[in-house]
């Protein structure tokens, strides 16, 4: 566990923020911790947002509270197309491959 002052890291947060390490950094402010810093790779930021996040957790509990009293209905993949729009949309998945444009966004002026 690694403990350090506000003051400090305002100060050297580059350098902080380059040695964190997998262990998160407690910042104390009068003696008493304010903050947790925390890396994150890449990997880990869709996992980090949603573990956070009140709109989705709301979302869930909803979910779970419809299941309990039987509004939900089982997703069955099979039953979701019929044979004959299952076949066709796979035939036009494999005849057209769309070409993508990237281009870099720009910002609002």
């Amino acid at each position: 566990m690694k403990i350090d002052t506000l003051a400090h890291v305002k100060n050297q947060i580059s350098s902080v923020v380059e040695h964190l390490g997998s262990e998160p950094l407690f910042i104390t402010r009068n003696g008493k911790v304010a903050a947790v810093l925390q890396a994150v790779t890449d990997d880990e930021i869709e996992d980090y947002l949603l573990r956070n996040s009140p709109r989705f957790w709301r979302m869930i509990e909803s979910r779970r509270g419809q299941a309990r009293i039987g509004k939900t209905l089982a997703f069955n993949p099979e039953s979701y197309f019929s044979d004959d729009v299952k076949s066709s949309a796979q035939s036009a998945v494999h005849e057209t491959s769309p070409s993508y444009k990237t281009t870099r966004r720009r910002r609002p002026r």
